[in-house]
């Protein structure tokens, strides 16, 4: 593709020779043929060594090589990596796939190796699920989604259209619930259900709880990484993101628009508003208000400082306590 092709493409200028664009790389890995993009002019000098046949900019910084100027360089770099990149998946039933005589199954459906598609089950037109999935009973799974390799989806679990699950997620598993009688722990029945809306993406190896009597849902837009944990009876309001590692315990609702960074540990029963961002390895106890950031985790200092700031910190009650003696 030449590069008055992209500057025309995505409303931008091009300043510099017209060259033919074969692939896209950053800028320290770019060589002969390759675009690049500069998202900040703070990084400039880092195109100085670069061999990029091409840069995509926000303004006209005078280089030496051709400049293509765009309103927001990364997000039509990333546009374009759809376009030189393309990928297509696979379509046909595996013969060595396990799928019920009464499940219903769309156009131009893929149905990997070893599959499990249990009764009643209804897969739309278009959907991917790869090797090794199992598909519970009466679980309806919308157009256009993906299903990676070995994940697991309990039965009557509903799945909107545009979803991607990868690799080794479970969804709907029963949620941590047990009551006490008799001084041990007993096991409370979940047969409520999960219910994921359009174009939700579920990273690896993360688990999405069913909830008790109702459902937990997870709605439009959100977006969730690997080793997220999600239990019973929880709401994940629209386009909201959990970074990996994050873990929501039982019946919580999180608003729209929410960020809740690496390690954010939320309790039970807590409301999280909308457009709230909590940062990384924070732990929420009580209910966070809309529109604001929050966060308490402790960044990492030099370990000998840390052992002075730890034996102040228990020494803090004593001198509390002299203090208010003066």
């Amino acid at each position: 593709m030449k590069l008055s092709q992209i500057a025309q493409k995505y409303g931008g200028k091009l300043i510099g020779e017209d060259r033919e664009i074969t692939g896209l790389k950053s800028v320290k890995s770019a060589g002969e043929g390759d675009l690049t993009f500069l998202a900040d002019k703070k990084l400039l000098p880092q195109l100085e060594n670069s061999k990029a046949s091409a840069v995509l900019v926000s303004e006209d910084y005078g280089l030496n090589i051709p400049q293509v100027v765009v309103k927001n360089p990364q997000t039509v770099f990333y546009s374009l990596l759809e376009e030189f990149y393309p990928f297509s998946h696979p379509t046909g039933v595996s013969p060595k796939a396990s799928v019920s005589p009464d499940a219903e199954i769309g156009k131009e459906v893929y149905i990997g190796d070893f599959a499990v598609i249990e009764e009643g089950v209804k897969i739309g037109d278009g959907v991917k699920i790869y090797p090794g999935c199992y598909i519970g009973k009466n679980t309806v799974i919308g157009n256009g989604s993906v299903i990676y390799p070995n994940v697991v989806i309990y039965g009557n679990t509903e799945i909107g259209k545009n979803v991607i699950i990868h690799s080794g997620s479970v969804i709907a598993g029963d949620g941590f619930g047990y009551y006490k009688e008799e001084g041990k722990h007993k096991k409370i029945p979940h047969i409520g259900k999960v219910v994921i809306q359009d174009s939700v993406e579920i990273g690896a190896n993360t688990t999405i709880d069913r909830a008790v009597v109702d459902e937990t849902v997870i709605k439009a837009g959100t977006k969730i990484d690997n080793l997220v944990m999600v239990a019973h009876n929880c709401e994940i309001g629209e386009n909201t993101i959990l970074v990996s590692q994050v873990g929501i315990a039982g019946s919580s609702k999180i608003g729209k628009n929410v960020i809740l960074a690496g390690q954010v540990g939320v309790a039970d029963h807590i409301t999280i508003g909308d457009n709230v961002v909590v940062t990384a390895k924070s732990g929420v106890g009580k209910d966070l208000e809309p529109n604001k950031v929050y966060g308490s985790g402790l960044q990492a200092i030099e370990w000998s400082k840390w052992k002075k700031v730890m034996f102040y910190l228990y020494k803090l009650p004593e001198i509390i306590k002299k203090l208010k003696k003066t």
